[in-house]
């Protein structure tokens, strides 16, 4: 008797332990598979990526590293074997006349760059303010130059530019302001900022959209107090309209700046750089360098510096100007 009974107690234990054990090995299984459902669920999400992340190491990422190595060789767009030579394209950019030409021509573009910002500014306030019959009209007008393609624009004003058969002499001489009329673009000291003024017909549009955008998400009970506390138009523009306008206008003017340093078509298809280099900015240097005289190297260390500016003169003023707002 006393054996059946240890045989019994012995058999409930194995019994026991197998059943620890299946529980055990269905806990694993368990977790394998809830492992194996959180790296799937968290992969997902980039496998509908690799697409768009292809697209772009494609067409940015590697051209843009390999102009970043190009930028310390010298080659010449044909030889099978570029030369290291480091530094020294950096030095010939930074020793040389054309970049700083270039560059002050950039900066000069960019300054006139402001007045299709202030313009776009003026009629967005005029068109959301007194809202006229066929606003959208009016919009849609405004907005025509930037959908015309550069081409279009820049052969339109080299024509309205002519000293003889130009629409902008033709009208100082209707008006009597004979004693103005000029050849624009053949004058070393008006033709890049006739170039520029062109631009910001083409430019004024855009900014005038992003601004109406802007005053449509202002909430016009900041115009009642203000009316309350008997503030006039000035002041509701700068005190109500600016501030709210803040994070739109850090994006009219990044963006403006961006397309400004990097401006190629207009003088490329009217002057080339000319005349006597007056109209020369960075874009035009570089194609110059690289597709014109084959020095790849010197162009890529050119497009690199362009870049750095670019992006340093982008973070500085989104620095200072969100410091500005706190």
């Amino acid at each position: 008797m006393k054996k059946q009974i240890h045989f019994m107690t012995q058999l409930h234990k194995i019994k026991q332990k197998r059943n620890i054990d299946t529980e055990l090995q269905n806990s694993v299984s368990i977790r394998g598979k809830t492992t194996n459902r959180s790296v799937v669920y968290v992969l997902t999400p980039f496998l509908f990526l690799l697409p768009a992340l292809g697209i772009y190491g494609t067409f940015t990422l590697f051209p843009l590293v390999r102009l970043f190595i190009l930028s310390f060789q010298n080659w010449d767009g044909i030889s099978k074997y570029p030369k290291w030579v480091w530094f020294d394209n950096y030095k010939l950019v930074f020793q040389g006349q054309d970049f700083w030409l270039a560059l002050r021509h950039n900066l000069w573009w960019v300054l006139l760059a402001l007045i299709p910002v202030i313009l776009g500014l003026a009629l967005a306030i005029v068109l959301h303010q007194s809202k006229p019959r066929g606003r959208n009209i009016y919009r849609m007008i405004m907005f025509l130059p930037y959908t015309l393609a550069v081409v279009v624009v820049a052969l339109m004003f080299q024509w309205m530019y002519q000293s003889k058969t130009g629409q902008l002499n033709m009208l100082l001489k209707l008006i009597g302001l004979e004693s103005l009329t000029h050849n624009w673009l053949s004058d070393p000291n008006t033709a890049l900022t006739s170039l520029a003024m062109a631009g910001a017909w083409v430019g004024y549009g855009f900014c005038m959209v992003l601004f109406l955008a802007g005053l449509s998400n202002i909430d016009p009970v900041l115009y009642d107090a203000a009316q309350v506390d008997g503030a006039n138009a000035w002041q509701k523009f700068v005190h109500v309209t600016l501030p709210e306008l803040a994070n739109t206008l850090n994006v009219v003017i990044l963006i403006v700046f961006i397309y400004t340093m990097r401006v190629f078509d207009f003088v490329f298809i009217t002057t080339k750089g000319g005349p006597v280099d007056s109209t020369h900015v960075l874009a035009t240097i570089i194609y110059r360098e690289t597709f014109k005289y084959f020095n790849v190297g010197y162009g890529s260390a050119l497009s690199m510096i362009t870049l750095l500016i670019i992006l340093f003169a982008s973070l500085i003023y989104m620095t200072l100007r969100e410091r500005g707002l706190k």
